[in-house]
């Protein structure tokens, strides 16, 4: 009977080891050993995440500091359910714009909410259900364009027109614009009221009538018009005065923006571009310009621009570089 004494004696020594080692403090000084009864130290404290930003005071406030700097930024006289609305434009008086002229920008649900713009500002508008005309306007500013929505024909060509109040006719909403060009004209949208995309047309006039107005709008103040000028004379680059002045206009505008946009469409005036979309690349006081002018001359791919992209794509201007860099790619 003597085995089962030292079975009992080895158990009670075993457990007495147990009891003295749970006693004995561990490395950190915890005299339980339990671990997960650590107190959090400076370590654990630091992986905390950071307090969320304070909510803006405002919604302006809020866009004001979104806006980039030299921001003029003022809330809209269009109203949108669930949204505020605001304009911005550059507050830098400077006669070589190299800025939009203006743009629209909102925000939605309140200080803090979500800010929305371009195409997703003209969906907010029209599922907030805003009235007709306020959708077209919100439409129209996200393409820069400042435009009068009409609400009824006002004269002889309007009412030739079939000028109209916004109507909605399956899922288009159709609407008139007399533009802030020099003469106004006439422009007719349509807005997917699924996508949000909108296009812009204008009823036909004589080519020649088109011309001068287009050059009589390129040299007025209504900055946000210039494009349209501009799309307008390249549409008809094949005569000679558009094409003309469309390349005289790329070296001797005073508005960089404008002359950017000239040099964007100046491919469409085929060979007789080249000469001119050189001399911008080399000479213009802007780089925005050079590097258009050098994307330009590689959408033509006349051998002619071979050595003065070459001779860009070496130089020191990194951006006119990558692109002439590109463009020497394209021709062959």
């Amino acid at each position: 009977m003597p085995r089962p004494t030292v079975l009992v004696a080895v158990a009670s020594a075993i457990l007495l080891v147990g009891a003295a080692c749970s006693s004995k403090p561990d490395k950190a000084g915890d005299s339980t050993g339990s671990a997960a009864a650590a107190p959090a130290g400076p370590k654990a404290a630091a992986k905390a995440p950071p307090p969320p930003p304070p909510k803006p005071a405002t919604t302006l406030a809020q866009i004001q500091k979104w806006a980039p700097p030299n921001t003029h930024v003022e809330p809209s006289t269009v109203t949108v359910p669930g949204i505020d609305l605001f304009t911005l434009a550059d507050s830098r008086s400077s006669a070589d714009d190299e800025v939009a002229p203006f743009k629209v920008a909102g925000v939605s649900g309140g200080p803090g909410g979500k800010i929305v713009e371009g195409r997703d500002l003209v969906r907010a508008a029209i599922e907030g259900k805003a009235d007709k005309r306020t959708i077209a306007q919100v439409a129209l500013w996200v393409v820069e364009d400042d435009g009068e929505i009409l609400q009824a024909a006002k004269t002889r060509d309007q009412r030739k027109a079939k000028v109209a109040p916004p109507t909605i006719t399956k899922n288009t909403l159709s609407f008139w614009v007399l533009t802030t060009d020099v003469p106004p004209q006439l422009e007719h949208g349509k807005l997917d009221l699924t996508t949000g995309d909108l296009e812009l047309t204008s009823p036909p006039v004589r080519r020649d009538i088109a011309i001068s107005n287009a050059l009589r709008t390129l040299t007025s103040p209504s900055v946000s018009r210039h494009v349209h000028a501009i799309k307008a004379l390249a549409d008809v680059c094949t005569e000679a005065r558009a094409r003309q002045s469309l390349l005289s206009s790329l070296a001797n505008h005073p508005r960089a923006r404008t002359r950017a946009a000239i040099a964007d469409e100046a491919p469409r005036c085929g060979a007789p571009a080249v000469d001119a979309l050189i001399n911008v690349m080399e000479h213009d006081r802007s780089g925005l310009v050079r590097t258009r002018a050098a994307s330009a001359l590689g959408k033509l791919g006349d051998s002619r621009a071979r050595p003065a992209l070459a001779k860009a794509a070496r130089g020191e201007d990194a951006d006119l570089a990558w692109t002439a860099n590109n463009a020497l790619k394209k021709i062959h």
